[in-house]
């Protein structure tokens, strides 16, 4: 990113805009951002229906018994009960079945509602919720599968809040123990190859290859959400935001960009100011 197009943001400014980003949006939006400088919390601990951004720590479920070796990720899984809304296994012919890490992968990287059920099935709710409260977070609980209307009816319902999905994203640091190296890898990379970024994402500069961002949205009427990693050469910083309350969704996407841009702002100023700080002096004639 040119110097020119970068807005200078310290950690206490981008705190600020975030606070008054929060208070001024028509919806209602709750974050819990952490950075090396400090973390941002606002409304972190309100438990909100998760929609789709549950499919990473279901995955890291599925990872952790795998690691265990309690799973095998080449197993064939076949597709016998194929829901709507998105991905794709619902929509193809001739899909008998697919292996429980592609069905992983197709959970994340376009948010298959059809793989993320075959992931939940294999991997079992007693053992996801088990890997839930092992993490710490307490309020984030998967009751149902996706598009189970069934279940909605019975009262059953997943949800989360920003602290805890920031928890499982601190499960991807090198130095957590909750999943294995090779795990940690691979679900970021499946997250960085996340085909929906039109979220906190939105404003990543094409051809600067030293930010790398993975992410997971999460979709219902009204509801808009999505967490992130993003790291340079500088940083990493983690991310859940959870908004809710939109007339229109598409309010809460452009809430959810403008807060991706402020990270993307702070973090290239972290790195401007460290190339500052290590550029050789000039000498004085």
């Amino acid at each position: 990113m040119a110097r020119g197009m970068v807005s200078a943001m310290d950690f206490a400014q981008l705190e600020q805009q975030l606070q008054i980003l929060a208070a001024e949006v028509a919806g209602t939006v709750s974050m819990y951002v952490r950075t090396p400088d400090g973390t941002v919390a606002i409304g972190a601990e309100d438990v909100i229906r998760s929609a789709s951004i549950l499919k990473v720590p279901i995955a890291m479920a599925c990872l952790a018994a795998a690691d265990r070796g309690e799973l095998d990720l080449n197993t064939l899984l076949p597709i016998s009960e194929p829901v709507g809304g998105s991905g794709v296994l619902a929509y193809l012919s001739g899909m008998e079945q697919i292996t429980l890490l592609n069905a992983l992968t197709l959970s994340i990287i376009v948010s298959d509602n059809t793989a993320a059920n075959l992931v939940i099935e294999a991997t079992g709710l007693n053992r996801i919720q088990a890997f839930f409260d092992e993490v710490g977070a307490k309020n984030s609980k998967v009751t149902r599968k996706f598009m189970d209307y069934d279940a909605l009816a019975l009262g059953l319902e997943n949800v989360a809040t920003a602290r805890d999905m920031a928890m499982f994203l601190e499960c991807l640091h090198p130095d957590s123990e909750f999943l294995s190296l090779t795990s940690k890898q691979q679900l970021k990379t499946i997250m960085r190859d996340q085909q929906l970024i039109d979220k906190l994402p939105a404003f990543q500069p094409i051809f600067d290859e030293t930010l790398i961002i993975g992410n997971k949205t999460g979709t219902l009427p009204g509801v808009e959400h999505d967490i992130a990693y993003f790291e340079n050469d500088v940083m990493l910083v983690d991310l859940a935001v959870l908004t809710t309350d939109w007339d229109h969704n598409h309010e809460g996407q452009q809430t959810l960009a403008r807060i991706g841009r402020m990270i993307i702002d702070y973090m290239a100023s972290a790195s401007l100011k460290l190339a500052d700080d290590n550029a050789p002096a000039i000498a004085c004639q």
